[in-house]
């Protein structure tokens, strides 16, 4: 039976194949947009190596800040223990757990939303972060409560966390370049019709 150990290990060779997978993609994908907007093959060169650097910039973005963006996109605010009753049983919580697990505590966040929702982020345990929703804490006792974090807390121990927050980022960076290369086709495209019909009205005066 595997134990969180070879889980965490396994995680570690996912993540590290993940970004040699979509990197190389990356790098494949602008060497294609390249000989395509180019129309030589030596025109997909400069492409390639852009997407390469691309590839490369998100993944430093997604291991040292990707955490913060997910959570600003969530909208989720540092937890204040002191704010109320179902803030400070959360934080004992949280620090009851991880004493029990021994791993360094996470930043907790809290997200006023009124759905039942907890995610984890981060790139290891030593830089991870939980965020739970009002809703949850409203409307779920102190058990139930312990159970949604002793989940989160071993998505963060196993290194899921790394592993969701780097296919977030990179094949959002996919994304984001294939946006960017239909639109150069087509501005590409427009202009080169515009010139067209510029000389065909030449040639009919």
């Amino acid at each position: 039976m595997a134990t969180f150990y070879d889980l965490a290990a396994e995680t570690r060779r996912k993540s590290l194949l993940l970004v040699g997978i979509v990197v190389a993609i990356l790098a494949a994908f602008g060497a294609s947009a390249g000989i395509a907007l180019s129309g030589t093959v030596d025109g997909g060169l400069p492409f390639a190596v852009g997407a390469f650097g691309v590839g490369f910039l998100l993944t430093l973005g997604a291991w040292f800040s990707g955490d913060r963006a997910v959570l600003a996109a969530a909208g989720a605010k540092e937890l204040d223990p002191s704010a109320g009753r179902e803030e400070l049983e959360l934080d004992n919580i949280v620090n009851e757990l991880c004493l029990a697990a021994n791993m360094p505590k996470p930043k907790v966040y809290t997200i006023d939303d009124t759905a039942l929702n907890a995610f984890a982020t981060g790139r290891d345990p030593e830089h991870a972060s939980i965020a739970v929703t009002t809703g949850l804490l409203e409307k779920v006792n102190r058990e139930e409560l312990q159970g949604v974090i002793a989940h989160e807390l071993g998505h963060v121990r196993n290194f899921d966390i790394r592993f969701m927050l780097l296919v977030g980022v990179l094949v959002g960076g996919i994304a984001l370049l294939a946006d960017m290369f239909l639109r150069a086709r087509w501005i590409g495209g427009g202009r080169r019709s515009r010139d067209q019909g510029g000389g065909q009205a030449i040639v009919m005066i």
